[in-house]
């Protein structure tokens, strides 16, 4: 259906498993203009009936893929999966998570400092980092990107693009119906959509900051449940509070489980 020559045999492999029109960028590519090409298909989107979606080509991702069918993991099953409301999840992965920070904590500190315990993990107001672009894509190994795909999703419900690449399901990373339900949840909250996925990584592009320092309190605690790494190793002062500083000025949501 598509012409795949040039392409890296994990590339093609994720092209044939996700299965919807394409368009690749290489390493011969910036990464601005795989951002520009994204936000273009994004308005297109909207018109034309489908969501773009990002995707690295990912050794691992591909693997994932291709194993998920064989199990029946496939887009049709997490669709029809029942879940809890993206804020329930949230809500209750947020409580597990403080239980473990305080437990884990405990030891250092006087008994009886819980409250304490916690206001140090929420923090004081820190400048966070602005993000602006999707960056998922950038090598660590050589400069400049790694393959990458622009997919268009036939699906005007931008929190289904999750089932059409499904991650997740280990250690943190919530499995792929509840990061849909999540997603579902901050689109019709905020307006952000999943926008580029690779195995261990998951951006939402939000579109504009939210300028609005106590909103952006509450969504960096929900970051937080979501993806406990985008604090304790996503940060500069492994504290919340950073987080919402980010959000504050940013246009780009940025995960990554370790």
């Amino acid at each position: 259906m598509y012409k795949m020559d040039g392409y890296g045999e994990i590339t093609k492999s994720i092209i044939q498993s996700v299965d919807c029109p394409y368009q690749v960028f290489t390493r011969e590519n910036t990464a601005q203009e795989v951002n520009d090409a994204y936000l273009a298909a994004l308005e297109r989107g909207k018109r034309e009936g489908f969501v773009p979606l990002l995707v690295v080509s990912d050794d691992t991702l591909a693997e994932w893929l291709e194993y998920g069918k064989k199990d029946g993991y496939t887009k049709e099953s997490i669709l029809q999966k029942k879940c809890r409301t993206g804020k329930d999840i949230l809500d209750e992965r947020f409580e597990e998570y403080i239980e473990e920070y305080i437990d884990d904590s405990s030891g250092a500190v006087e008994a009886g400092t819980d409250d304490l315990l916690l206001s140090e993990l929420i923090g004081e107001e820190t400048e966070g980092e602005e993000l602006a672009v999707l960056s998922s894509f950038l090598s660590f190994e050589y400069e400049g990107i790694k393959e990458v795909i622009l997919f268009e999703v036939p699906t005007e419900a931008p929190w289904e693009v999750i089932a059409w690449v499904p991650m997740g399901g280990w250690n943190e990373c919530p499995e792929a119906a509840e990061m849909m339900e999540v997603a579902k949840y901050w689109y019709e909250k905020y307006g952000a959509v999943p926008a580029a996925v690779s195995h261990d990584t998951l951006e939402f592009y939000a579109g504009k900051p939210l300028n609005d320092l106590e909103e952006a309190m509450e969504l960096a605690r929900e970051h937080y449940a979501f993806c406990p790494d985008r604090v304790d190793q996503g940060t500069a002062t492994g504290t919340i509070a950073e987080v919402a500083d980010c959000l504050n000025r940013s246009k780009v949501w940025y995960f990554w489980w370790d």
